[in-house]
């Protein structure tokens, strides 16, 4: 017997073509190293051990120079609602994440997270079979807009990005985003 044919809400999400994978080198939002393949994009991501002042440096490899530059920081509180970050440059100020990355649909239970990257740029994380879809923030006249980095973390294994080369301008804030949402998640 044929199965019946799929609805259109039960295909999965168009995925862009120029995927890039970043693979961690721990499953955590705290500290891990983020790395291409070919190692052309690095990131370290540092929490120390302090519970009174704990907070989230992220730092990219220029390979130019081939030191580490600023990408952002997450000053996380014990009440959720008080954590802030800063992303771009070490002396710019602190924003509270939530106002950042927020539900613009004020929904409460949604999943789903916007956020503003480079130029503007709008883009949303959701949550989908279980695994972070990045798309941009407006929806599509129709059908789904495609996923333009997913995010992977299985059970006890090495967790990895896969990201669209269209978006690596924003990564810094891709990554900001990711790292307070798989936060969240793991609460």
């Amino acid at each position: 017997m044929d199965a019946p044919p799929r609805s259109s809400n039960s295909s999965p999400p168009p995925i862009a073509d120029d995927m890039i994978r970043l693979n961690w080198s721990r499953n955590s939002p705290f500290n891990t190293v983020i790395s291409s393949e070919d190692n052309e994009i690095m990131y370290e991501v540092s929490t120390p051990n302090n519970f009174i002042n704990r907070v989230t440096t992220i730092t990219r490899l220029d390979k130019s120079s081939g030191e580490k530059v600023f990408a952002g920081e997450i000053a996380w509180k014990a009440m959720r609602t008080r954590t802030q970050v800063r992303i771009g440059w070490q002396n710019c100020e602190w924003s509270l994440a939530q106002e950042w990355l927020n539900d613009p649909n004020c929904k409460g239970i949604s999943t789903a997270k916007t956020f503003t990257g480079v130029q503007g740029a709008k883009y949303r994380w959701k949550l989908r079979n279980l695994q972070r879809h990045l798309t941009v923030a407006e929806d599509p006249q129709e059908g789904r807009s495609p996923s333009l980095a997913i995010f992977r973390c299985p059970f006890m294994k090495g967790a990895w990005l896969d990201v669209s080369a269209s978006v690596i301008d924003s990564l810094d804030y891709i990554l900001v985003a990711l790292l307070i949402l798989e936060k969240i998640r793991r609460e």
